[in-house]
């Protein structure tokens, strides 16, 4: 029994080892960076807004977690779906299976990329200056994530 359960443990592991997780869980890390050097620099530290962000960034990592295990008992793998060209292409890439999982690794690294760019403009981080007001208007459409008007503070900026 307990062979069996150091087994499934190193496969889950080695499930979790890869670029899609990885990509997560260094998102989930930048962001939470971002919005602390944010916060600094508005000197405005919300407790709620950051439980609320850390109770939402660990749901994140379980479900992922979770999602690994489901993959690894159904063994779904949407490449499958790829033609073989593709396939190799992906393989080259080190990207050999594309579960459930995987695909909710992507929309999480998507929505954690939201958050990195707003806090990057707001933090005043080096950005292009033409791509800086395209993803500030882009920010101001697309999202509701806090009151803070960005395409304001980034055209602020210009104005100092």
């Amino acid at each position: 029994m307990m062979f069996e359960n150091v087994v499934f443990l190193a496969k889950f592991l080695e499930a979790c080892n890869n670029v899609f997780v990885k990509g997560v869980v260094l998102a989930i890390a930048m962001d939470t960076f971002l919005g602390c050097l944010r916060a600094a620099k508005f000197h405005k530290w919300n407790s709620s807004v950051g439980i609320d962000g850390g109770i939402r960034k660990a749901g994140m990592l379980v479900s992922v977690f979770f999602l690994v295990l489901v993959d690894m008992l159904l063994h779904f793998n949407a490449l499958g779906l790829c033609g073989s060209e593709m396939q190799g292409v992906l393989a080259r890439a080190g990207i050999t299976n594309l579960g459930v999982a995987e695909f909710f690794c992507i929309v999480y690294v998507m929505y954690e990329a939201t958050s990195i760019i707003k806090n990057m403009l707001l933090c005043d981080l080096p950005v292009p200056a033409g791509l800086k007001d395209k993803l500030a208007h882009w920010l101001a459409e697309m999202t509701e994530e806090t009151k803070v008007d960005v395409v304001a503070v980034v055209e602020g900026e210009k104005k100092k």
